[in-house]
């Protein structure tokens, strides 16, 4: 290599993250083409803010897979897999006809925007559909609009048996799917009783759209379905999180590889900016997960923390709920929050004195301060120890170490 050539190679790879090996960035420069491929490789994934210091190996697994990390879902219907979402009406049951929610100006631009794309991309069709519900746009956190048709949603919950399964871990990576309820089809039939109206007209849904009652249903039947053979032995899976822990770089890449050709092999995409790879700590349903231990998420609690004194027992009701999620951090959780819970009961009238009030700041104040839970090692004893008196008893889960 000339001194000109040898100069200009180390210009243009201060320029460059490099993530793979020395050895094969020179190999590659000597041709001219596979820079261009370096290249590539660095606008992907920079501008989705990967972690800069993800191995070598684990870069060229996510390059051999970018087709799973699509931009956008390809336009039209996704494959048949034997999963699709029906909608059954109980004998008797009325056909819902409700008319469109109001909207301002920005909302209806907004709405009719997303309605036009999904009628470009094949998620929708116009309808005549005698069953009808209104349709709303949320604001997100980083500023875009979710569109959900207002039904109510089940919610499912193992998150303890989810996080047992992280003990002894040292690496992480969570996959996020884009859109995950569009990547299912709807059962057909039974379009016509999703249809939804906005002021410019009547659609229906051919994918499974989000707020429909048993969607989560079938969106985890689907999921534990295609990752059958790793659940719980290398991921875990809540909706369309995907969450894959190994005690090894080796393991991890494998585990990740494998999910990935799943992914591939099932038609279903990843949205690459909202995952996470091969680190040793990870947000994963409102807790930070470490190898060994667990701790509040610090957003969550700082909405705990600033919440202002309840006015109703709708606020109540939310602060409690809220609280709730993290009672393993406060002890004796379900005795401190005993003034809260009366004023949520059914057939209490609202009240806000001196006890609910320092219940309520008691219970921000363990929470701003908890401690870090340390997850349970199964290839340890577990001891409970007790305690009573004359009018309680206690106990605690211990391990030894």
């Amino acid at each position: 290599m000339s001194e000109e050539k040898d100069s200009k190679y180390e210009k243009d790879l201060e320029k460059l993250t490099v993530y793979a090996k020395e050895r094969e960035i020179r190999k590659s420069y000597l041709l001219t083409q596979p820079l261009l491929v370096l290249m590539y490789k660095e606008n992907f994934f920079n501008t989705n803010k990967l972690n800069e210091n993800l191995p070598s190996s684990n870069v060229s697994l996510l390059q051999e897979f970018k087709d799973v990390f699509s931009e956008d879902i390809p336009s039209g219907l996704p494959p048949i897999r034997g999963i699709e979402h029906q909608i059954d009406f109980m004998p008797g049951a009325t056909i819902p006809n409700r008319p469109a929610y109001q909207s301002n100006p920005e909302e209806t631009k907004e709405l009719q925007r997303q309605v036009n794309e999904l009628v470009e991309k094949g998620y929708i069709r116009e309808s005549l559909s005698p069953c009808i519900v209104p349709i709303l746009v949320v604001p997100k956190k980083d500023g875009t609009w979710s569109m959900c048709v207002d039904c109510r949603v089940a919610s499912y919950t193992h998150l303890d048996d989810m996080l047992d399964e992280f003990s002894g871990t040292q690496l992480f990576s969570k996959i996020d799917l884009k859109s995950g309820y569009h990547q299912i089809r709807m059962r057909e039939g039974d379009e016509l009783k999703t249809a939804f109206k906005t002021k410019h007209g009547l659609y229906k849904w051919l994918f499974m759209p989000f707020g429909l009652t048993n969607a989560p249903s079938t969106f985890m039947c689907l999921m534990n379905y295609v990752l059958r053979a790793f659940i719980d032995k290398l991921c875990v899976v809540y909706f369309d999180d995907i969450l894959i822990y190994s005690k090894s770089l080796e393991d991890h890449l494998f585990h990740l590889k494998s999910v990935l050709e799943v992914l591939r092999k099932e038609t279903l995409y990843a949205d690459l900016k909202k995952c996470t790879f091969c680190t040793n700590k990870v947000f994963f349903l409102g807790f930070v997960v470490s190898s060994e231990e667990l701790e509040v998420d610090q957003d969550k609690v700082k909405a705990i923390r600033e919440w202002p004194r309840p006015t109703s027992i709708s606020q109540v009701r939310s602060f409690h709920g809220l609280a709730s999620f993290y009672r393993r951090f406060v002890p004796n959780f379900n005795t401190l929050a005993a003034p809260l819970t009366i004023v949520i009961k059914k057939t209490s009238s609202f009240q806000w004195n001196e006890e609910q009030e320092n219940a309520f700041n008691s219970i921000k104040d363990c929470l701003t301060n908890a401690q870090l839970l340390v997850l349970p090692d199964f290839n340890k004893t577990f001891e409970i120890e007790c305690d009573a008196s004359g009018f309680e008893i206690e106990d605690v889960l211990t391990q030894d170490g």
